[in-house]
This record gives C-alpha cells, structure tokens and sequence, in this order.
C-alpha cells in the first residue's frame, strides 16, 4: 500500500517519535538552563516543565499538526475498517433471519 504522508512531513507513528524527542530534548535544555540558573529539586523540576511547555506550544507546532495529521491517518483507518465490519455483521444477520423466515414459512 503506498504511503500518502506529505514529503515534508514524518509518516506514521515517526511523527509522534519526533515530537516526543523534541519535546525532551526542550525540557532538558531548560533543566540545564535553570541548574545553571541555581535552582535545584523540585523547584527545577517544576520550572522546567512550565518553560518548556510553553517553549515548545510556539516553537513545535510545525511537528504537533504533523503527528496530529498522522494520528487522524490512523483513527480515519480505524473508523473505515469498523465500518466495513458492520456492514458485513448486517449483512450477515440480514440473512440469518431471512433464512430463518424461509424455513419458517416455506410458502415464501
């Protein structure tokens, strides 16, 4: 089956894999940053989690539409393969109980 991902972006679950090392690698820059800076525990912990979240809403947004399109990809994926699926279950029932009938009333 050929891929439809766009060229410039990641395909698949490599968009995720991108997003998330980016979104570590941001957090341990601003763990470094406020070591430097004199903060230590829980206090660092903290700031680095708050500053790198916000860094990374502005700086990353590039890499979360791109796994957000991927995740759609799969869930539109999902959807259509269940949708298949219940209409063979229907289909299947639908005659079942059109048999059913027959053998219940021949006449027919």
């Amino acid at each position: 089956m050929p891929s439809t991902a766009l060229p410039d972006r990641p395909p698949g679950g490599r968009a995720a894999v991108v997003y998330t090392a980016l979104r570590l690698a941001l957090f341990g820059a601003c763990v470094v940053v406020g070591w430097v800076a004199g903060l230590r525990g829980l206090a660092l912990v903290l700031v680095a989690l708050l500053v790198s979240g916000v860094l990374s809403w502005f700086s990353l947004t590039r890499q979360r539409v791109a796994m957000g399109m991927a995740a759609e990809s799969v869930l539109g994926r999902l959807r259509e393969r269940q949708r298949r699926r219940t209409e063979a279950e229907d289909a299947y029932v639908d005659r079942v109980i059109a048999e059913q009938e027959r053998i219940v009333r021949p006449d027919r």
